[in-house]
């Protein structure tokens, strides 16, 4: 019983030290804050965003995963007045594949496309009746697309980014 009664005050000091330690680590980050990652440019070989089968057709190594993230958000500027932003999923946990990427691409541009027509008052103007430019008229739908028919559209390249808060962005060059 003496052999304890002279041990306890260091095992007490111990004990202290251990509770200590933990409510410290507990309420102190010991990681660093994450970082943003280096935006990733992805090449295309100048698709045609009317045209999906071809699209996809054309690329070089469309099983890739070029976005390692299963979830990101795309952003649709051109020809737009306002701007989009669209929350995408890939079809596989690993990521999006180069032809994912472009099949949900070339959807989310289909879809703003068909909204836009649904919510203009001011209607496209048919190809054949357009006099001077060739280029569409401006409509005033939830996107105002102007400019540029979708057959017009070519995607080049995509660039993505990972946040500080873990959400992937996704830019486009689309040119016309």
């Amino acid at each position: 019983m003496a052999d304890f009664a002279s041990v306890m005050p260091y095992l007490a000091i111990a004990l202290l030290v251990i509770v200590a330690g933990w409510w410290f680590l507990s309420r102190v980050r010991v990681s660093p804050a994450p970082v943003a990652m280096m935006p990733t440019r992805i090449a295309f070989p100048s698709l045609r965003i009317a045209n999906l089968e071809a699209s996809l057709a054309a690329l070089d190594r469309p099983e890739d995963v070029v976005i390692p993230f299963e979830h990101a958000i795309l952003v649709i500027d051109y020809p737009l007045s306002k701007p989009a932003t669209v929350e995408i999923s890939a079809p596989l946990t690993q990521g999006f594949t180069r032809a994912a990427l472009v099949r949900a691409i070339i959807d989310e541009y289909d879809n703003i496309y068909e909204a836009e027509e649904g919510t203009a008052q001011t209607k496209t103007v048919p190809r054949d009746e357009r006099n001077g430019l060739a280029n569409r008229n401006r409509t005033d739908g939830a996107y105002g697309i102007y400019g540029h028919d979708l057959e017009d559209l070519v995607l080049t390249a995509a660039r993505w980014t990972r946040g500080t808060d873990g959400s992937v962005r996704i830019e486009l060059s689309v040119e016309s």
